[in-house]
């Protein structure tokens, strides 16, 4: 699959996606740094809530840390806007002159852990399949990567 065909893949299988009353990129870096209940709010107000390709590639790479802090609405909402600056990191950086965070990680990290699999839990198998293809198109960059192998058998198991 190339790169293309990956992206137009993850852009339909998550293209009505909102973040309802999730937790957000500016909220979820707000989480990371302590921030105090207004200066939650404030954040909670900047983020993106409708169309996830709104979010620009340099919040994501001021706010990868928000990865580790989404809810299940939140890593749904953004996720795929992760995916897709990774897969087209360098076109990216080249770009806009920002690193894609470590998304492989968070796809592989814990992932039978009850709070990283309530973290995928709204995941439908379309979506699902998409993080199994990215993981394959990354495999096929780092040919062998353990990591990558293992989250890949993960997911699998999350199709129903």
């Amino acid at each position: 699959m190339t790169k293309e065909q990956l992206v137009a893949k993850i852009r339909i299988a998550f293209k009505d996606v909102k973040l309802e009353d999730g937790i957000g990129l500016w909220e979820g870096q707000g989480l990371d740094d302590y921030a105090d209940k207004e200066k939650m709010l404030e954040l909670r107000k900047r983020d993106e809530r409708d169309n996830w390709d709104n979010i620009p590639y340099k919040d994501l790479a001021y706010c990868q840390s928000s990865l580790s802090f989404f809810d299940a609405k939140g890593m749904r909402f953004c996720l795929p806007k992760f995916l897709i600056f990774d897969i087209f990191d360098e076109e990216i950086i080249e770009r806009e002159g920002v690193n894609p965070p470590d998304v492989v990680f968070t796809l592989a990290y814990k992932l039978n852990d009850e709070y990283q699999k309530n973290r995928f839990s709204l995941f439908d198998d379309m979506q699902v399949q998409c993080v199994i293809d990215y993981l394959e198109y990354k495999l096929s960059k780092d040919d062998g990567d353990e990591l990558i192998n293992s989250a890949i058998n993960g997911w699998k198991q999350k199709l129903k």
